[in-house]
């Protein structure tokens, strides 16, 4: 049985729909439109999602499309939505993009400032981990 407490509590939450992410005044317990059981907030574990376009920027250029791949791994496992883009532009770029020099990771705008937080925890100020800087004037300055 559930206390007077926690109805009082429960009607004064607004809930939301996890399928169509619609918002309900408090003591909707399900959707009108698809009738889901609402939830008191949206995650990605209750459904909620974005789909708008994304727009990508430069996070970090790599030595290799290689390493860009490998960053790229490692941004999409935590949720990142990023993409690699190498130099090659040809019908052979899928199969030849490995050993094409240099390749730029892309992040969605909306992801830029958590990219470069996982990025700088992963490799810290390094732009190419395991090769090296991609451009001779990315290799460290001198200081001033």
């Amino acid at each position: 049985m559930i206390s007077s407490d926690k109805k009082r509590e429960t009607r004064n939450l607004t809930m939301f729909c996890p399928v169509c992410e619609a918002e309900y005044e408090p003591g909707i317990t399900h959707c009108a439109d698809d009738g889901a059981e609402l939830v008191e907030s949206l995650t990605p574990e209750s459904g909620a999602s974005d789909d708008s376009e994304a727009r990508f920027i430069p996070l970090h250029t790599l030595s290799s499309p290689a390493e860009a791949e490998m960053v790229n791994d490692i941004l999409q496992q935590n949720g990142i939505r990023s993409v690699v883009q190498s130099g090659a532009s040809d019908a052979f770029s899928p199969l030849f993009s490995v050993m094409a020099p240099g390749a730029q990771v892309l992040v969605d705008e909306r992801d830029f400032d958590r990219a470069n937080e996982l990025y700088s925890s992963f490799f810290g100020q390094d732009t190419s981990p395991l090769t090296g800087p991609a451009f001779e004037d990315e290799s460290e300055e001198e200081p001033e």
